[in-house]
Formats: C-alpha cells, structure tokens, sequence
C-alpha cells in the first residue's frame, strides 16, 4: 500500500487530482487510515487510474467517463466512442479556425494594415440565365444548403456553371425567416426540375461593386465600406444585393474571394427598371 503522496509522486498524478477524482467517485482510495485519515492506494488501482488518464486524454469530461471506467469496453464499443470524439475535436478546431481568421483581421485592422483599400466600381450588369432555388432559411449561412442541392443538379445533368451567385431579398437584415436565392449563371440548355427552375437575371443598369478577399466572417467589412461609399456619392439602394463567388474558400478561416454587388440610383430616382426591390 502506498500513502497518497508516494502515490501521486510514482504515478505523475498531482495529490489534489487524486483527491479531485476521490470526490467524484472515479477512484477512491483502497483504504482510509481511522484514526489518521491519511489515504492509501495499491498497485492494483493503477489500471483503473491509467484508463481514467486514457479517456481524460481523449477528451472525455471526467463527468463523462464514470460509465466506461467500469464497463469493459469491446474494440467496437471503443472504435465508436473514439468516432465521436473524433468529430468533436474536429468541430471545434474548425471553430477555432474561424475564430483565428477573425482575430487576425481584428488585429490589422488595430494595426492599419487591411490591405489595399476598398475600390467600389460602377458597372453595367447584363442579363443572366441562371438556374435558380430560391428558399426561406432558418440563417444567412444556412443558404449552402441550396448551394448543395443546386450543384447536385448542376452535376447531375453535366452543366457548365460559368458563375456562381447569391441574392438576398429582404428589404432589411432579418435574422430567421430570410428570403434568399441561390443560382449559377450557364449557357446550357437547363433541363426541367422539380425545385431548381430557370429564368433570367434582370439587367442592372448601375450596379456598385467591390471585391472582397478574405475570410467569409469578415465581409461585412466590405459591406460597411460598399454602403458608406453610395451614400457618400449621392446614391441609394435600388434592389437586392447579389454575391458572385469568385474563389470559394475550401476551409474555415482560408480566404475567399467575392464580389458584392448592389443595384444603384441616385437618390430620388427609384429603382432600376426591370430590377425591383423583389426580383
């Protein structure tokens, strides 16, 4: 038997941990001195303390792991747990991705270095056939789900997609019950669906345009210098905004390039024709 200090110094496990996980019932001590209270372990605990180590390791809480300290897990029952785990811990470094990505775009901004400035162009927007799946979502970011089920089509009649756009159709920021389109604009004959359907894109006669390269949480920065810049000049917002990707970011916090785009007038001369607020 070994008192508690000779215990943790063999084992590398600290007193207050062993008294922590005495506490929760995980592992008590073989026996308690009467008289003294000093705590004994034997060696024969060292497997069940070593397992408990195990699943700390793997990222089990120690609330978690009291059911398998006892189980004698079988190499399937271990594979599945290990799964979870695995999707977990993949979870959150992709959060914790992201979360760099925006650190890091705080900090140069702190530090006055973001990069070249916002250029906004006026443009021209010709008329686009688009294969098109407008929906309600339940969020902004929930719009890659109509992306999916729109490349699904696109792959599954072989079509070109010679763009890539989003549109929003609210007339103000809403934060559920959101109104948006997703759509590629090609040059193939688009066969008939059951959801995806297809139309023409209205031509935009002013349509103000910025380029936005970076992470996808950090273009409301491009959206902030995109609408101070048509206020400044003397325009107002004539019809939804519209978001071509230019270069998709293949993982959180890796950059992306878009294009935002909004429809223009100036100020008091109502919406471009054939580009309604709803299109």
């Amino acid at each position: 038997m070994f008192r508690i200090g000779d215990f943790s110094r063999l084992t590398q496990v600290t007193v207050k941990a062993l008294r922590h996980y005495d506490r929760l019932g995980l592992l008590a001590p073989a026996q308690v001195d009467a008289e003294t209270g000093y705590r004994y372990y034997s060696a024969g605990q060292l497997p069940r303390l070593n397992r408990l180590l195990a699943l700390k390791d793997l990222g089990l809480s120690l609330e978690q792991m009291a059911p398998f300290l006892d189980a004698d897990l079988s190499p399937d029952q271990l594979r599945a747990l290990l799964l979870i785990k695995q999707a977990e811990t993949h979870q959150r470094l992709e959060e914790e991705g992201a979360r760099l990505g925006r650190i890091e775009a705080r900090l140069r901004q702190l530090e006055g270095d973001d990069g070249p400035a916002y250029d906004v162009v006026v443009k021209r927007s010709e008329a686009q056939r688009v294969a098109s799946l407008r929906g309600t979502l339940s969020s902004r970011g929930a719009i890659g789900e109509l992306f999916r089920r729109l490349g699904a089509y696109r792959e599954r009649n072989g079509l070109a997609a010679t763009s890539w756009l989003a549109i929003w159709h609210d007339p103000d920021y809403r934060e559920a019950g959101i109104d948006a389109e997703a759509a590629f604009a090609t040059v193939d004959p688009l066969p008939p669906d059951a959801v995806v359907r297809a139309r023409e894109l209205p031509a935009v006669a002013s349509m103000a345009c910025v380029v936005h390269q970076g992470p996808p949480e950090t273009t409301g920065r491009a959206c902030m210098a995109l609408l101070g810049w048509i206020e400044t000049n003397g325009y107002g917002v004539a019809g939804p905004e519209r978001v071509r990707l230019i270069e998709r970011a293949e993982r959180a916090g890796q950059d992306s390039v878009v294009e935002l785009q909004v429809p223009v007038a100036k100020a008091g001369a109502g919406a471009n024709a054939g580009d309604a607020p709803n299109e």
